[in-house]
């Protein structure tokens, strides 16, 4: 059955792609990345995957485990991803290529790499859980970083606010309101007045359930996503979607509201490039390097810089220095949640002209 039938692109329940067949050549057959992506696509591909990953999940439940497919079913109807170990060979590559960047000294340089909600809420995890400590790898990772590289580190900001939700209970992202609070610690290395915009708080969807459910297919509480909105709205902006081809005015896709990936609400989901050209009476630009985790907190930043340019390296294969050079960059941010960023392979590939 798995020989006949027709690969699928992409997981809407994990909203992830899935392995495509692995090219074949000398090169990926010596290096045994052939035989790795070849494992990973018999795993995505098999029939009925999802099918089996519900009743693997069920008989668990039955005999008492806590923990499938990466994700912990922790208290008070959290789902707890599990800490990424690093992988530390293209992590050296991306704090090299952070490191030249800002030593390059053509743009201030910041770095803010935010805990998942297993190490900000440690006590939510099932009772001796053996996960890692993403605490001590992100101090081993603030202590590479070059003296001019200015680190934002919002984990006591987090933990401060505990009494609020800050972490979807489905889903591996943090709340429009963890990021709010995140913005204002970050407000503070950046030059930018946080308190000189108010907002008004909606509540858009009330039955979100996120991915982490679909990958370990427990369930937990249905999530509310809310958004920040400016009170006032002098600030105009155009976003331009760069390979799509396309531009709006609005940062929010409420379509997406109707689908499986409720957070897609924010920006539409992932894109390679976006630029959002503003009306703020400044001069500042910003480059955004970021994965998903940023697209809650890009509209704290719209008010306080003329241009953004937003990049995202897992789809973005060219190099950022002629983009950087164009539009002027003055800042960098690499907005990453720590899963994402000790996991990735791409950073270092768009800045190669800076290594």
């Amino acid at each position: 059955m798995n020989l006949v039938k027709k690969d699928r692109e992409m997981s809407e329940k994990e909203n992830r792609m899935l392995q495509s067949f692995p090219a074949v050549s000398l090169d990926n057959i010596a290096s045994g990345r052939f035989m790795s992506e070849y494992e990973t696509y018999q795993s995505d591909q098999f029939i009925f995957r999802d099918f089996w990953i519900s009743l693997k999940t069920c008989l668990d439940s039955i005999s008492g485990k806590n923990y499938s497919n990466g994700v912990y079913k922790g208290k008070k109807g959290y789902l707890l991803e599990e800490p990424a170990k690093p992988d530390e060979e293209n992590l050296q590559k991306n704090i090299d290529a952070i490191n030249a960047l800002a030593d390059g000294g053509t743009a201030k340089v910041y770095t803010m790499i935010v805990p998942n909600a297993s190490s900000i809420m440690p006590n939510l995890l099932p009772a001796f859980a053996p996960v890692r400590s993403q605490e001590e790898d992100l101090a081993k990772f603030r202590s590479s970083l070059s003296g001019k590289v200015t680190d934002i580190d919002v984990e006591e900001t987090l933990k401060e606010h505990l009494d609020e939700q800050l972490y979807y209970h489905t889903d591996h992202h943090w709340t429009t309101r963890g990021a709010y609070y995140s913005f204002l610690k970050a407000a503070e290395s950046l030059g930018i007045e946080s308190g000189s915009v108010n907002y008004d708080i909606y509540k858009v969807s009330a039955d979100f359930v996120g991915t982490m459910a679909s990958t370990s297919g427990y369930s937990g509480k249905k999530d509310v996503i809310e958004a920040f909105l400016p009170s006032d709205t002098s600030v105009q902006y155009l976003i331009e979607y760069v390979e799509e081809q396309k531009k709006t005015a609005s940062l929010y896709q409420s379509d997406k509201l109707e689908g499986y990936d409720k957070y897609a609400f924010f920006l539409g989901g992932n894109s390679p490039i976006l630029r959002i050209k503003t009306t703020a009476s400044t001069d500042k630009t910003l480059l955004v390097v970021k994965d998903s985790y940023a697209n809650c907190f890009l509209p704290f930043l719209i008010p306080h810089y003329k241009e953004i340019v937003v990049v995202d390296p897992r789809y973005y294969y060219d190099d950022i220095y002629d983009e950087m050079s164009s539009k002027g960059i003055s800042e960098v941010l690499f907005l990453y949640n720590a899963n994402t960023f000790f996991k990735d392979n791409s950073i270092s590939g768009i800045f190669e002209k800076y290594n």
